[in-house]
């Protein structure tokens, strides 16, 4: 449950790879608003990295004049990203990583995504396309979460 206390910033954004650091930016200031440490910023951002990179080549078969939004909305100890896009939606049962002892680039997006977020969830939104929500908690309030699951 995120606190009362939320700073929220959404943005939108083409398609392009080029605007990535643009958009690590705006979620690396949320986490600093969340009050995360550097190093689990900076596998949040690579997170973030890995999904706006998928929504470019499977949403969008790599077209780069597509529109991607994002809501950053950071909570005290809790921090949720909102990535939507206006492609083609893809059902949850079929997104997944390959197998990591395959060794070969690529593939494995979807593993650091899931590996570094507390929760991620694939939604057919309103445009047909999907909203990927991802969200990361402090370590007090994973560790009281765990507790009460």
């Amino acid at each position: 449950m995120m606190p009362a206390a939320l700073d929220r910033v959404r943005c939108s954004v083409p398609s392009h790879p080029k605007y990535l650091p643009l958009v690590r930016s705006v979620v690396q200031e949320g986490a600093n608003l969340s009050g995360f440490d550097a190093d689990l910023t900076q596998r949040i951002l690579l997170a973030v990295t890995e999904a706006v990179t998928n929504v470019i080549r499977h949403a969008y078969d790599g077209r780069d004049d597509q529109r991607i939004d994002l809501d950053v909305i950071a909570g005290e100890h809790e921090l949720q990203l909102d990535l939507v896009d206006y492609g083609q939606f893809v059902d949850p049962k079929h997104i997944e990583s390959r197998p990591l002892d395959e060794v070969r680039p690529g593939g494995i997006g979807v593993h650091l995504i899931k590996s570094t977020m507390d929760r991620v969830e694939y939604v057919k939104n309103e445009h047909g396309g999907t909203t990927l929500t991802m969200v990361k908690h402090g370590a007090a309030e994973a560790a009281a979460e765990k507790e009460t699951t």
